[in-house]
């Protein structure tokens, strides 16, 4: 062996498996943000204004949220904000039953039992917030 493929093969150690992908913590890094290609989803007729580019969302209610109830249009409301949880229903570490089964539902206290307070999951979530949840 060379000294140059023994710096390079030394460096190679260094790098984070999540900074490598196909390695098995690439598969459960943070969801990357939705390309601006993506369709943004459609607000129903009880949502209130367009959304800002200060941030602020839309709102919705209950009723809006329970008719994304499915595998291929998920969206829950966990503590008072809407989320789009359809693209990470096959990338939940925990498996996708475990979001199927929250799909069009009030998930706050599932989510809390499973992640209370833990960095990583309310990162990754807050990042498919789609708006917030009203009376």
């Amino acid at each position: 062996m060379t000294l140059r493929t023994g710096i390079v093969l030394a460096t190679l150690a260094l790098v984070p498996l999540a900074a490598c992908s196909g390695g098995a913590a690439a598969t459960s890094a943070a969801p990357a943000p939705a390309s601006s290609s993506a369709a943004a989803p459609a607000p129903s007729a009880s949502a209130t204004g367009a959304a800002s580019p200060s941030g602020s969302s839309q709102s919705y209610t209950m009723a809006d949220v329970a008719k994304h109830n499915s595998q291929t249009d998920c969206w829950a409301a966990i503590d008072g904000d809407v989320y789009d949880l359809t693209q990470w229903i096959s990338r939940h570490p925990g498996g996708p039953d475990k979001i199927i089964g929250l799909c069009g539902t009030d998930a706050t206290s599932a989510f809390h039992n499973q992640h209370d307070d833990q960095a990583r999951p309310n990162e990754q979530l807050a990042s498919f917030k789609v708006g917030t949840l009203t009376d």
